[in-house]
């Protein structure tokens, strides 16, 4: 009677286990609510990058996507949410230029990039500099001929010390051989204005952050730290026509905890690039002023590391203290 048992048991034991990894594998994802973290306050880029995303892949996922702001602590609250969740893909985040500074100027929030699984990099607005409409300069070459025959006499507006203009900023400096005088404010915002009014002489600031003052006349680009020729500022002057190596940007990406799986993270990169491909978004990205640019896993992964390599040069130059 006791070997029955046993035997049954043991036949039980095994059933469980056949059964437990058949539902598994016909798991389908997903089958419920996905949630976006964004970890800025609502109606910034990102937020309304985020939100025009969203629309996009409850059509294609065929489940809610939610987007949830978690502001707060440099975007350190948001990232530790998506870092300490479970990694079933059901949960992701999105991040900026900030991701990668912030393990240097906030080390107590322990953000690193690799302890991310990278998802996908979805696009891009190039930081550059930018001057009043009546400057006497109109190109990249004429302000850093000034600035090179009048060390730190060009003032630079930023939106903030050791934010990632002012960094963008240090880095012009060091690729071009010039020095400017650093004017920092409380944001990207209040620097426009403060240039159009002959304030500072020049600010770092991206294409994004200026397309409709631009648009306006109010602004000249001076030159830009892409990779290629901007379609919004088509005239303007890349640093690398000049023989410069600058490449400053702010971009849009996406991110999960650790541990996700292949194939889910696969859906989840593949949702992001048909959501972008759509017109709706690539609407949206053109009158954000914002380039589509897609970035695989593989490449994004690659992409963070080069660019914490680069921000932490840049910090140790600024002088910046966590």
């Amino acid at each position: 009677m006791r070997k029955v048992c046993a035997f049954l048991l043991v036949c039980f034991f095994i059933s469980g286990i056949v059964m437990a990894g058949t539902i598994f594998a016909q798991d389908k994802f997903p089958s419920k609510p996905i949630t976006l973290i964004v970890p800025y306050a609502p109606g910034g880029s990102h937020d309304l990058v985020a939100r025009a995303l969203q629309t996009q892949m409850e059509k294609i996922l065929k489940v809610p996507v939610l987007v949830d702001n978690r502001a707060g602590g440099g975007t350190t609250i948001g990232c530790n949410i998506v870092k300490t969740a479970t990694p079933d893909g059901y949960l992701f985040g999105t991040v900026s230029p900030t991701f990668s500074i912030i393990k240097y100027t906030i080390p107590d929030a322990n953000i690193k990039y690799d302890q991310f699984d990278p998802i996908a990099f979805v696009g891009y607005s190039p930081q550059g500099l930018f001057t009043r409409k009546d400057a006497p300069w109109n190109n990249l070459k004429e302000v850093l001929d000034y600035a090179k025959a009048n060390p730190g006499k060009l003032r630079c507006g930023n939106g903030g010390f050791g934010g990632n203009f002012h960094l963008g900023a240090i880095g012009i400096e060091q690729a071009a051989g010039v020095q400017f005088t650093h004017i920092p404010f409380k944001g990207a915002a209040p620097a426009i204005p403060a240039v159009m009014g002959g304030h500072v002489d020049v600010i770092v600031s991206t294409i994004a952050d200026t397309l409709h003052m631009i648009k306006g006349g109010n602004l000249k680009v001076l030159g830009l730290a892409s990779p290629e020729k901007n379609k919004f500022a088509p005239k303007a002057q890349i640093f690398k026509e000049l023989g410069i190596d600058a490449e400053f940007l702010t971009y849009w990406a996406y991110l999960g905890p650790k541990g996700i799986p292949k194939d889910r993270l696969k859906i989840l990169y593949e949702a992001l690039k048909k959501s972008v491909e759509t017109k709706e978004v690539a609407d949206f990205f053109d009158m954000q002023g914002a380039t589509i640019s897609m970035k695989n896993p593989e490449e994004l992964a690659k992409f963070w590391k080069k660019q914490d390599q680069s921000w932490e040069k840049l910090i140790k130059l600024s002088g910046v203290k966590p």
